[in-house]
């Protein structure tokens, strides 16, 4: 037993099972958004709050390996999930492109592997560990490459490819292809996303992941992110998972750290706690406008107290509401009480504001939907 395996054996008490009651959650969630994916039923055994998720984001990237030449060989990424598994995570996320860079950029990008025979790697590693994985990848695909972020649920099953939307321009000059789609899909219950590292300074991504309801966002990446993650988190209402080699992070929907740690955490460092960050994210939840809403908190909190909460963010103007029982989904109460969405007030804002605007003149660019 190493010095990780001595920190993550205190997690193996048993506990309360809430995968199974996120998937009803889950479904529900999917039934009531206007998706364009398919669901993943969930699965599996875990913790204490049926309406959330443990995530577990690991500053780790396995070393070279020519997958393309000599065959996919996910052995040493198996090894560090053995080790993150004992923490019993719903989801692990690892760093950008973590299977391809450790012997260079370009000796990443002549290796590439194809998609599918190293999903079908990564997918025995979730069904050994009952977790969904997110393992990157320099991804070779009808004579591109891709910088790729597959998610796998625990079932092994693949959900969701993301290709980074906005490369750096090193990447570009290297060779590496953007990407144009920003899926999103439901994966253990949970509607999950992805972007990638330079993809936080476009914030465009950010809106498609809201217009598809993303709760959950993987944000594999080669540097912090910082207030740009917490904006994005606070903003656009879901959670985002930060994966990088020198530290990761688990940012809440209010936009703050739950936690931070990584390879150049101190503790890290002195051999005391492992390079890999977890945190419990409340799931159950929905990000509103106080405007329009807030005299309903009354009747909501007669109704539904103590299974409701209403977290009030007063400077920015909004609020979360977050369900406690699985079989309360926050959207079943916001249809209710009438509740409307920050997405949707702000939507039906911009409808209004523009019904309202004199006619263009001749040539001019319509306004912005």
């Amino acid at each position: 037993m190493d010095k990780y395996d001595d920190h993550a054996e205190s997690m193996l008490a048993p506990a309360l099972s809430r995968r199974a009651m996120l998937g009803a959650v889950g479904a529900t969630v999917g039934a009531l958004a206007a998706s364009e994916t398919r669901a993943v039923p969930a699965s599996g055994a875990a913790a204490s709050d049926p309406c959330s998720v443990r995530i577990a984001a690991v500053s780790y990237s396995p070393p070279f390996h020519n997958h393309r030449k000599d065959g996919v060989n996910l052995g040493p990424l198996r090894e560090m999930t053995a080790k993150v598994a004992k923490e019993r995570p719903d989801f692990i996320c690892y760093p950008e492109i973590c299977a391809s860079v450790a012997a260079g950029f370009n000796k990443g990008i002549e290796t590439a592997p194809e998609l599918e025979p190293y999903v079908a790697e990564v997918g025995k590693i979730a069904r050994e560990f009952n977790t969904a994985i997110v393992a990157p990848l320099l991804e070779r695909s009808a004579g591109r490459v891709y910088n790729s972020v597959p998610i796998v649920d625990r079932k092994g099953k693949l959900v969701l490819v993301y290709h980074k939307n906005y490369p750096t321009i090193l990447e570009l000059e290297a060779g590496i292809s953007p990407g144009t789609e920003i899926p999103v899909a439901q994966c253990d219950g949970v509607r999950v996303g992805a972007a990638v590292c330079f993809d936080a300074n476009f914030e465009p991504i950010a809106a498609e992941l809201e217009r598809q309801r993303a709760r959950l966002v993987f944000w594999p990446s080669m540097y912090w992110g910082g207030q740009l993650l917490q904006y994005w988190a606070l903003r656009y209402g879901f959670a985002v998972t930060v994966a990088y080699d020198v530290e990761s992070a688990v940012i809440d929907m209010n936009g703050r750290y739950l936690v931070r740690q990584g390879t150049d955490t101190w503790q890290v460092r002195a051999g005391h706690l492992p390079p890999w960050a977890v945190a419990d994210v409340r799931i159950n939840r929905e990000l509103f406008h106080l405007d329009g809403n807030m005299k309903k908190f009354p009747e909501i909190r007669a109704k539904y107290t103590p299974d409701v909460d209403i977290e009030v963010m007063e400077p920015e103007g909004f609020f979360l509401l977050s369900s406690r029982r699985p079989d309360l989904p926050v959207e079943a109460v916001a249809a209710e009480f009438g509740l409307e969405t920050l997405r949707d007030f702000l939507a039906r804002s911009v409808r209004l504001r523009n019904e309202r605007l004199p006619p263009p003149r001749a040539g001019a660019a319509p306004p912005p939907s």
